[in-house]
């Protein structure tokens, strides 16, 4: 016997070959490539795209803010592994998020906090994949979309002093969570703080990459998880 057809009509077949290309172009490797070729493209036809020799001497002399060593060290912590993290980091629709906002605030929390049983201790671990992997969807979105844009000096220099603000104020909350929290809100405090760490940490490769005349969206787009 031979192989199932996988499509009856030719109608078929060209619906699903549609619908490929549509989750392709939606893909980040294809959001990714297309930035790199629209780059080179603007480079060709206009000399320039945001790089080096663009910028104003004011804007080369700005330098990424230093980043405090317990920050890299909880931005560096590995992503979970789990099924829910890669559900709720693919698809709004693949868990129920109608709660989550709750844990989106900045730390500290005050929630009451539920008897340490086991199942309880399971549930805050589920709820901390499912927010991560909430945040690496959200994250992501913003710079696929980001990727598809002209990046001009404003932007470098308004996320350079954005940058300086939210380092002083995930140390400002990193020091209050340390020592007065406990149970579930202090995992999801973590939680808040690795995400914010891990962000903050990628904005400053971005701006880096890009006032040295790079494109971080050809790079640390397809070699990091964002």
């Amino acid at each position: 016997m031979g192989r199932k057809a996988l499509y009856l009509t030719i109608a078929e077949r060209q619906s699903a070959k549609r619908a490929w290309k549509a989750r392709y172009a939606a893909s980040t490797r294809c959001i990714a490539k297309r930035h790199c070729q629209n780059s080179r493209a603007y480079r060709k036809r206009y000399g320039r795209h945001a790089s080096k020799s663009s910028l104003s001497d004011h804007t080369k002399a700005l330098s990424v803010p230093d980043l405090p060593s317990s920050l890299i060290s909880l931005a560096s912590t590995p992503l979970p592994t789990s099924t829910l993290f890669h559900d709720a980091s693919r698809s709004a629709d693949a868990l129920d998020e109608s709660d989550l906002s709750i844990w989106e605030q900045e730390p500290p929390y005050a929630y009451p906090e539920p008897t340490a049983t086991v199942h309880e201790v399971q549930y805050t671990k589920n709820l901390v994949d499912v927010m991560l992997g909430r945040r690496w969807r959200l994250s992501k979105a913003v710079r696929d979309g980001r990727a598809l844009q002209f990046i001009d000096e404003e932007f470098l220099v308004g996320t350079l002093k954005d940058l300086t603000g939210r380092i002083s104020r995930w140390s400002a909350v990193a020091s209050h969570v340390a020592g007065s929290e406990s149970g579930r809100n202090r995992e999801m405090a973590h939680c808040w703080l690795q995400w914010q760490a891990r962000d903050i940490l990628m904005d400053c490769k971005e701006v880096e990459m890009l006032k040295n005349g790079e494109n971080p969206y050809c790079t640390l787009m397809q070699t990091t998880p964002l």
